[in-house]
Formats: structure tokens, sequence, C-alpha cells
């Protein structure tokens, strides 16, 4: 696929980047370049290679565990309030 001045224009607008007339020609190649590199990616025969991907990540079963003592939170918390962390306001 070819991309011309006009295209490359376009995308550079929706982009919201300005291009000078020398500066919309290289990105036009460039582009072009790219979706042609992507053209041969595409052609490649991948249907023989073996697992089609990365091997699944184990998981652990899901054990029911007792949550962590809130008094014990409390006692250690620099500020604690109605079950709650206090920390100084980030936003005003």
């Amino acid at each position: 696929m070819k991309i011309d001045r006009d295209e490359a224009k376009r995308i550079a607008d929706l982009a919201h980047l300005e291009f000078d007339d020398a500066g919309l020609r290289r990105m036009a190649e460039e582009m072009t370049k790219i979706l042609g590199y992507i053209d041969m990616l595409s052609a490649v025969e991948t249907s023989a290679a073996e697992g089609g991907g990365a091997p699944p990540t184990p998981l652990r079963e899901d054990v029911v565990t007792p949550s962590i003592d809130r008094e014990k939170v409390s006692r250690n918390a620099p500020a604690w309030e109605n079950g709650f962390f206090v920390v100084p306001p980030v936003i005003e």
C-alpha cells in the first residue's frame, strides 16, 4: 500500500502534528515502508509453527484464607480513623 502526501497530511492532522511539505513527503515514504514491512510479515507462513504461542501460565488454586487482623493493622498504622488509613490529601 502506498501512502501519498495527501494521506500523510490527513494522518498528521488526525494526530495534531504539523509538517512542512518536505516533512509530509518524508512521512509518506516512511509510512509506505512500514506498511510494506507489515505486508511482508503477514505473508509469512506460520501454520506449521508448533505451540501457537507462549505456554499457558500455571495458576494456583483459589484457597480461602483468613484476612489480616484489622486490630493489628490499626496498631501499626501511623494514622487510623473509622477503620481506614488516614493519609495527607494529594489533590486539593
